[in-house]
């Protein structure tokens, strides 16, 4: 198609755009100019300026308007990225701080802010996502958000009916700049003003300014899309024919969605330039909607109310009219009380004397004032109604104002301050909405845009940065990993909410209140809640506090109070001698039954030492002459200095013993006796006593020995 014909069409449709909503902006106008102050009609500010009576404007509708942007700034929509189709989570949390930093370094609540007042104040707000170079020598582009500050200057194509706009095929952003600005960016196109009669005063500047307008537009052109399938039997899809190292496996035809932007202007279409997204960059959000036959009409706080304020500022300027025109309660004297005094008591009207002076006349009375009549309170109390019906159209009670009513309990007053948020919720949750959509924007424009190997600032929830490195592989807990934002797909969810800020309020507040009650949380936790206070002073005093804490609460946190991570090769280190401890746990356990087996024949074995010893003791005593009692004591003797002595090797092993001499004292106890006895050692010991038992060899029941029993 030729230029002219594009611009031609351009021009047709920004202008059944600029119809279809004339009515409804002419509205959004009006009430614009109301919130601003502009609320007398202009009959009657002409008539009362002519005549001198008073003109009084005291505008209650901001107060309405300033708590519902309040309301919004203090739950601040928070956006969270999940992995979706071929997508991964650690990419999906790279994606999640990467919007929160765009939306911190292009100052995005300065956006939401303006279209959240907009909103509420006329029933419609707007603001744009736009790319630029990172910095003036670099190549890499980034993500912005900025706010539209006139949002009656957006256009969405009349047929959208989504709330947020995402089914708009176009829209329109009316701008005016100066003719020298326009000269300098495009010097060779001619200045000219739309040739539009029936286009609103908004397309109609001063002789110093041109229109342009900023026509973005869906363009779809029809592909191919292709299933193909390598060698190895992995699949996927493209738009491009394959060649011949892949393999058809299906196709179908299919639409791909492309955006265009068309700078135009009255004298024609000025440039063309392609936008990387497939969705419109221009954000709209809706303030409360009507539909009444058929069509749909925008408003907010203003539109409604504006009658009551009227009424107040009627009633209201009346009250004061009439004070400020009574008549002063004349005073009763005689004649010849202020005679040669009237010029006096005349200025006495308007003036303030300290004191009037009078001719003494005795028969006279001293003067006294006369009551001028009741003052009329019809006007007063006209203008207070007129405020209930204020706080009734809008939906917002004295509680939620801040101002004092009939409520006297905590519980009546947050009951009352509920029902105007809940009355006006609308508000918030349309900028949710709004946000969520301009989330997905840049999730589509991310892969785009952020498209090669570079660092970038991620941002996380409590305010913190770090940085990233995107489109390379990296080391992730000792293994290597490719972040690749360009792969797979992503989806986000909007969560509605205090801010952080807000959050650590409120926690602060718990954590101190338990403490209140239970004082010995400060021994455990008192770094925490001192941490959590924001003053001069409070980190250092949380990290002297945190030296304090039992060791076991400190071994294995690092200095910023994480849990410590281990590095993976000791980890491996770890998983391996959990296996080893596994397989000796299971060794042990066999052993101990084969231990269970020997101990069983050991106490056999020494149940029958112990019999044959009892034998031989007798028949030693027997052939030595000595009594049982004197036996029984050289014996225990003996058994106990073998218990002394090192024991004896298992089955299998050889055992050295040590070449030193042990003194026994039952060799000497036996061989003095043996003296007294007059019998010659080589017939005492050490000696086959008929019973074959070695006396001076013996030991403890259960440790092997070479012993000989007849």
């Amino acid at each position: 198609m030729k230029e002219q014909d594009l611009y031609t069409q351009y021009c047709d449709n920004i202008k059944a755009d600029i119809d279809a909503k004339h009515d409804e902006r002419e509205l959004m106008r009006d009430d614009q100019r109301f919130a601003a102050g502009d609320q007398w009609p202009d009959l009657i500010r002409k008539g009362r300026e002519l005549s001198g009576r008073p003109i009084q404007t005291i505008n209650r509708l901001p107060a309405f308007i300033d708590q519902i942007v309040g309301d919004a700034r203090q739950n601040k929509p928070s956006i969270k990225v999940h992995a979706g189709e071929d997508g991964d989570e650690d990419i999906a949390a790279i994606y999640d701080g990467l919007i929160r930093a765009i939306q911190n370094e292009s100052n995005a609540d300065f956006a939401y802010d303006t279209a959240v007042e907009n909103t509420a104040c006329f029933g419609f707000g707007a603001w744009r996502v736009m790319t630029e170079y990172e910095y003036e020598d670099s190549f890499n582009q980034i993500i912005g958000i900025k706010r539209i500050s006139d949002p009656l200057s957006v256009y969405f194509d009349k047929n959208s009916v989504f709330p947020d706009y995402s089914d708009a095929q176009r829209v329109t952003v009316r701008t005016k700049i100066t003719k020298d600005d326009y000269k300098v960016r495009w010097p060779k196109k001619e200045e000219s003003d739309y040739n539009f009669d029936d286009f609103t005063s908004d397309w109609i500047v001063d002789k110093d300014q041109v229109i342009v307008a900023e026509y973005w537009h869906k363009v779809d052109e029809k592909a191919t899309l292709y299933a193909v399938q390598d060698f190895d039997g992995n699949e996927s899809f493209t738009l491009e024919k394959p060649d011949d190292t892949f393999i058809i496996t299906k196709q179908r035809e299919t639409t791909i969605t492309k955006v265009k932007c068309c700078m135009i202007s009255g004298a024609g279409i000025l440039e063309t330039t392609d936008w990387a997204g497939k969705y419109l960059p221009i954000v709209g959000v809706n303030g409360k909607e009507d539909l009444v036959d058929g069509k749909r009409t925008l408003r907010g706080l203003v539109r409604f109310a504006k009658d009551p304020q009227r009424m107040y500022n009627y009633w209201r300027t009346i009250d004061t009219e009439q004070k400020a025109l009574a008549p002063k309660a004349p005073v009763l004297v005689t004649a010849k009380q202020i005679e040669g005094y009237e010029q006096q008591w005349q200025e006495s009207l308007t003036s303030n004397a300290p004191y009037l002076v009078i001719n003494d006349v005795p028969t006279a009375p001293s003067p006294q004032r006369i009551n001028a009549g009741i003052m009329d309170k019809g006007a007063n109390e006209a203008a207070m109604m007129c405020v209930d019906e204020m706080k009734s159209t809008t939906g917002i009670f004295s509680a939620s104002l801040g101002e004092q009513d009939n409520e006297k309990s905590g519980r009546a007053i947050l009951a009352q301050q509920r029902k105007g948020d809940t009355a006006n919720f609308a508000y918030i949750d349309n900028i949710a909405r709004a946000i969520k959509w301009t989330g997905k924007i840049i999730i589509d424009l991310i892969p785009k845009i952020y498209d090669a190997a570079r660092v970038v600032s991620v941002m996380g929830s409590d305010g913190s940065k770090k940085l990233e490195r995107i489109n390379q592989v990296v080391m992730q807990k000792g293994e290597p990993k490719n972040i690749d934002l360009t792969v797979g797909k992503y989806d986000l969810v909007v969560t509605q909410g205090a801010s952080y800020a807000t959050k650590r309020i409120e926690a602060l507040n718990s954590m101190v209140e338990i403490a209140r009650v239970n004082p010995a949380i400060m021994q455990i936790a008192g770094d925490l809640i001192i941490k959590a206070m924001d003053w001069d002073g409070a980190d250092e005093i949380a990290d002297r506090m945190k030296k304090m804490l039992p060791p076991q609460l400190q071994e294995n946190e690092d200095e910023n109070g994480e849990q410590k991570q281990l590095p993976p090769e000791v980890q491996a280190m770890i998983e391996q001698g959990k296996q080893q401890i596994d397989e000796m746990g299971k060794h042990i356990k066999m052993l101990e039954s084969e231990k269970d087996d020997k101990d069983d024949e050991l106490r056999l074995k020494k149940y029958e030492i112990d019999v044959k010893a009892e034998i031989e003791f007798a028949k030693l005593a027997k052939d030595m002459g000595m009594s049982m009692e004197q036996v029984e004591s050289i014996i225990n003797d003996a058994l106990a200095n073998a218990a002394q002595q090192p024991e004896l090797p298992e089955e299998g092993e050889t055992y050295q013993h040590e070449q030193q001499e042990v003194y026994d004292p039952s060799v000497e106890q036996m061989e003095q006796e043996g003296e007294q006895m007059e019998m010659p050692m080589d017939e005492q010991m050490p000696m086959d006593m008929g019973g074959g038992v070695d006396v001076s060899q013996m030991q403890l029941p259960g440790v092997e020995q070479e012993q000989s029993f007849d």
